[in-house]
């Protein structure tokens, strides 16, 4: 039996019982917060011994513990949803916040429901196991078993910032299979990203970071927590749905991280203006096939994006083994070839990129670091071999002689988002750039209505290509949201015309009004009311005040204090 007055509460080593930990560094005079287990809290009929907070989510707290049954290192996860539950003061019970319990109890079912089916999950499984699971204190803990190791995170920083794709793929595929059998067990992640991911001593990836649904969405009673870059669109607008091609979207974000180099820009970001770069030195290095793949789990569009972990194995799968799947080429051409393009350039060129591979393919050396640095040249991800054929241009006026130009495509009116795949693809010879957005009636909001260089005309390789988005009309007419929820008054003004960073939110009081409710609509300038029905400039920063959801309402409230109140 190991005596636990020697070990460390922030790395469970024996360290003798020293004040500063000489392994971790961990003083014994620090504490969790007050909201939390206190360090030395011993749980589950004095079997585990909780140390420090090792990380904080949307549903919950984990803790590094011992197990003193079993005399092993564990992490327990505690459910304990930020702003929903609270702690008594004895630092053990946890009961819901007042007007808080339905959330508390539906999350708390889910929290045990989503910890049940992992714990079916076999050993063999690129999960860390779930080995034990209680209710104490009003709430309910998960015991997951630990592995010696690193985050992703930090072994690419030590290793180079980036890895080759003969290293990634035989990481990859093992976690990539059991994140396909997390799905068909009915679980998505929703989070997986470099900071969740152990590279174990053994050269083996396990994911972790597990959290309940409501805390990896955006428009939820849950706080959430989103990693920014790895998290799919739908997963910040409300009332979609959050299918398994989310982890695909996370999946191809963390891939393309350790290919790239650079996290891809956020999902919202994205939405407005979309561009996937890579250094050229890079490109080179890694098959054409795998950016493809990569680049169509990036979809912005769900319904344009793989649909599946599975699918996904499958594509990697087919470079990796140096075969080409004819089916899924097939499909993945109907999926994304813009419309008249030629199939047979496209199914010849792919069938040349998968030939040049090697059956076999170089075993992984994991703490090499790369030899080559990323050269500061930039080219878009491509998805697709280009089908379009660059013609001669020693006739044409302005390029010498020799010259190889090729046609620009007509934009105007065609939907951003429906043709972004197109433009790294069929076109990926020219670098498409989003300049901003204009008013224009006559185009659709999120069309094109403009491009730098005419359509139809012809350009030689590289050439940058601005392109302007329709905001619609240049004005529009405000929506009467007083008395709608904060969510319900965000979708109107957004379908209205209204872009997101031109809306700030301030929580505020009115005696009129009801917790959660909008109040007040008002010009950012002067704090002057804008009357519902009235024409303004999408462009204009408005404030929207509403009463928080949490609010008391007392008659003695100061009529004053209507227009006080923080920017979330």
């Amino acid at each position: 039996m190991v005596n636990t007055d020697r070990l460390c509460m922030g790395c469970m080593n024996d360290n003798g019982g020293e004040k500063v930990c000489p392994i971790c560094g961990y003083d014994t005079a620090q504490d969790n917060k007050p909201e939390y287990l206190s360090v030395g809290t011993w749980l589950n009929a004095n079997r585990y011994l909780v140390g420090k907070i090792i990380e904080e989510s949307g549903d919950g707290v984990t803790y590094i513990a011992w197990d003193n049954d079993q005399n092993a290192v564990v992490n327990i996860k505690e459910y304990f949803p930020s702003g929903i539950a609270v702690r008594s003061t004895d630092r053990l019970t946890v009961v819901p916040n007042e007007n808080k319990g339905i959330a508390f109890n539906r999350g708390k079912e889910e929290f045990v429901a989503l910890f049940t089916t992992l714990a079916r999950m076999d050993e063999s499984t690129a999960i860390l196991g779930i080995v034990d699971a209680f209710e104490s204190g009003g709430t309910v803990y998960a015991v997951q078993s630990t592995v010696s190791g690193t985050t992703l995170k930090a072994f690419l920083i030590r290793h180079g910032g980036t890895l080759k794709w003969e290293q990634v793929k035989p990481l990859f595929m093992p976690l990539i299979a059991t994140v396909s059998r997390l799905n068909e067990a009915g679980i998505v992640h929703r989070g997986i990203s470099p900071d969740n991911i152990i590279v174990g001593r053994d050269g083996k990836l396990r994911l972790t970071g597990f959290c309940i649904k409501s805390a990896k969405i955006e428009h939820s009673e849950f706080l959430p927590s989103l990693a920014s870059g790895y998290a799919a669109p739908e997963q910040y607008l409300e009332n979609d749905s959050y299918s398994q091609s989310c982890d695909v979207y996370a999946l191809g974000a963390v891939i393309f991280r350790c290919l790239i180099g650079t996290t891809p820009p956020d999902a919202k970001d994205r939405l407005v203006s979309d561009k996937l770069a890579i250094p050229s030195k890079v490109a080179e290095t890694v098959p054409r096939a795998v950016l493809v793949a990569t680049a169509n789990a990036l979809k912005v569009d769900k319904t344009q994006r793989v649909q599946t972990t599975e699918r996904f194995y499958k594509m990697l799968e087919a470079i990796a083994s140096g075969t080409v799947m004819m089916g899924e080429i097939k499909r993945e051409e109907k999926a994304v070839k813009k419309k008249g393009s030629s199939a047979k350039y496209v199914l010849v060129s792919i069938l040349a990129t998968a030939l040049v591979f090697v059956i076999a393919i170089v075993c992984i050396i994991l703490f090499s670091d790369r030899g080559d640095s990323p050269s500061s040249s930039s080219q878009p991800v491509d998805n697709q071999i280009s089908s379009t054929a660059p013609s001669s241009s020693s006739q044409n006026e302005g390029y010498g002689p020799g010259t190889v130009l090729y046609k620009v495509p007509n934009l105007i009116g065609e939907e951003y988002t429906k043709i972004y795949g197109d433009l790294q693809t069929e076109y990926s010879h020219f670098t498409f750039q989003v300049a901003g957005r204009v008013a224009d009636e006559s185009v659709p909001k999120g069309s094109i209505c403009k491009q730098s260089v005419a359509g139809e005309s012809e350009a030689e390789r590289g050439t940058v290509i601005e392109i302007y988005i329709s905001q619609g009309p240049s004005k529009v007419a405000m929506p009467k949201i007083v008395g709608m929820s904060l969510a319900d008054a965000k979708c109107e003004l957004f379908d209205a015309g209204f872009y997101s960073d031109t809306i700030i939110v301030r929580k505020g009081y009115d005696a009129s009004a009801k917790p959660g409710q909008v109040y007040k609509v008002t010009y950012a300038a002067d704090d002057s009311a804008i009357k519902s029905g009235s024409k303004i400039s999408v462009n204009e920063i408005i404030v929207i005040y509403y009463l928080d959801p949490d609010t008391v309402i007392e008659e003695s409230q100061p009529e004053s204090s209507q227009q006080t109140g923080s920017t979330e």
